[in-house]
């Protein structure tokens, strides 16, 4: 007793205490005690087995809890909205990641709802263009602010000239979200209404990008994604001299503390959004 009260950093008496209450909680008895000597009973022996189990599962729990910390390693689920699977910082993304991080597998999940990520089986990191969550529980990273942008084809613009925001309201209006569209508007000093005339393809900006690169109206759209159509020309930014809502884009996760995969996917989603 006294030396297992030594090695605990406990007294004699409470490593005795401890006994009494497992042998009243499992009924038995647990050691055999006479003035000379104190052994376990054949009941106290195997619970001895299953106590060390349980220490050595416990040991290995920590161990693999470290390993998580340690080795940027497993799949990493993202969930973002539509279409932004094809921007350039996603693309980089990947790029990076298996060039330097091979052990790391994503899993792109395009999904404009923002997925409870308290869930069992839910995403890792939501990837999102919204205001900083309300929710106290998630961790919102700004990852890019991106402004929004009037765009059409060179090809539709020639048919329907835009030359000021009084010619917007004519316009064909490929809509794929009515508060984008309407902030729009309200920022350069028209009537908070929607047009008409347009083309509803809600929540599905990819659609409304491709739709606009066709020469079928405009489309109110975010810099980042459409970075690479205003640069081979197949897109056109209407109105450039007329400041817009800018979005800031947050990568959305559950917790602070993240396992090294995790850690390492934010990092680099930060990076490449920040080019």
């Amino acid at each position: 007793m006294n030396a297992a009260a030594q090695h605990l950093n406990m007294t004699a008496s409470a490593v005795s205490q401890h006994i009494q209450k497992l042998e009243k909680h499992y009924q038995i008895k647990l050691l055999n005690r006479t003035t000379r000597s104190l052994a376990p009973t054949e009941e106290g022996r195997i619970l001895w087995q299953y106590a060390q189990q349980l220490a050595d599962l416990s040991a290995q729990t920590e161990q693999a809890m470290q390993n998580l910390r340690a080795e940027p390693a497993g799949d990493v689920r993202i969930t973002l909205p539509d279409g932004y699977a094809q921007t350039p910082a996603i693309r980089q993304t990947i790029a990076l990641l298996r060039e330097h991080y091979p052990a790391i597998r994503l899993i792109l999940i395009e999904d404009n709802r923002l997925s409870d990520l308290h869930a069992d089986h839910s995403p890792d990191i939501a990837i999102r263009a919204m205001p900083e969550p309300d929710d106290d529980r998630l961790i919102a990273r700004p990852l890019a602010h991106w402004p929004t942008m009037i765009c059409a084809s060179p090809d539709y613009l020639s048919r329907y000239p835009i030359a000021a925001t009084q010619d917007l309201p004519q316009a064909h209006w490929l809509n794929f979200q009515d508060s984008v569209l309407l902030d729009t508007l309200q920022q350069l000093g028209l009537s908070k209404v929607l047009p008409p005339s347009r083309t509803d393809c809600l929540n599905h900006s990819s659609t409304a990008r491709e739709l606009a690169r066709a020469g079928l109206g405009l489309s109110v759209l975010f810099a980042g994604d459409v970075a690479p159509y205003i640069a081979d020309g197949s897109l056109v930014q209407v109105l450039p001299h007329h400041p817009l809502p800018v979005r800031t884009i947050y990568a959305v996760t559950a917790y602070r503390g993240q396992s090294a995969k995790i850690r390492v996917v934010l990092e680099t989603l930060s990076q490449c959004f920040a080019a």
